[in-house]
C-alpha cells in the first residue's frame, strides 16, 4: 500500500513538472506573441514564477519519492545496465536543478527588475532575460523527457 502511494506521487508530480513545462513551451509563450507586449510580459512574469514555485515544489517530491523507491543495492551500482540507466538519470535530474536555479536566481530576478511598468513598453533586457527564459526552459524541458525516458527503462 505504502509503495502505490509513493509511485503514485512520484508519478504526479513528473507530470505536474513535465506537463507544466509543455503547456508553457507549446501553449504558452506562442499565445503570449498574439496579445499586447505590454500585458504579454507581465502575464509571463507571473506564469514564470508561479511555475517555478510548482516545479520546485515537485522537483522537491520526485527526489523524496525517488530516494524511496530506489532499492538500496541500485543506488551505486554501476555494474550493470539498471544501474547505469540510474546513474544518468540521476545525472540529467542535477543538471536540470543547475538550470532551474539559474532560472530561479539569474532569469527570473532580472525579469522582475526590468519587468515594464503600467502603460510601458517591455525594455531589451526584459525581453532578453524572457528569451533566456524560454531557451532555458525547453533545456530543461528535454532534459525532463530524457529523465522520464530513462525512468521508463527501470521499468
Amino acid at each position: 500500500m505504502a509503495e502505490s502511494i509513493i509511485n503514485f506521487f512520484h508519478l504526479l508530480a513528473t507530470a505536474i513538472w513535465i506537463g507544466g513545462a509543455v503547456f508553457i513551451l507549446l501553449v504558452l509563450q506562442p499565445s503570449l506573441r498574439l496579445i499586447d507586449p505590454l500585458q504579454s510580459g507581465k502575464l509571463y512574469g507571473i506564469v514564470a514564477r508561479r511555475f517555478s514555485i510548482t516545479a520546485w515544489t515537485c522537483l522537491l517530491v520526485l527526489l523524496i519519492t525517488g530516494y524511496i523507491k530506489t532499492p538500496e543495492r541500485m543506488l551505486f551500482d554501476f555494474s550493470y545496465g539498471l544501474g547505469f540507466i540510474l546513474a544518468v538519470k540521476h545525472v540529467l535530474i542535477i543538471m536540470a536543478i543547475f538550470v532551474g536555479l539559474g532560472i530561479a536566481l539569474h532569469v527570473l530576478p532580472n525579469m522582475r527588475k526590468n519587468a515594464p511598468k503600467p502603460g510601458e513598453a517591455p525594455s531589451g533586457d526584459f525581453v532578453r532575460f524572457q528569451r533566456r527564459l524560454g531557451t532555458l526552459a525547453t533545456v530543461n524541458l528535454v532534459l525532463g523527457l530524457l529523465v522520464l525516458m530513462c525512468a521508463s527503462q527501470l521499468w
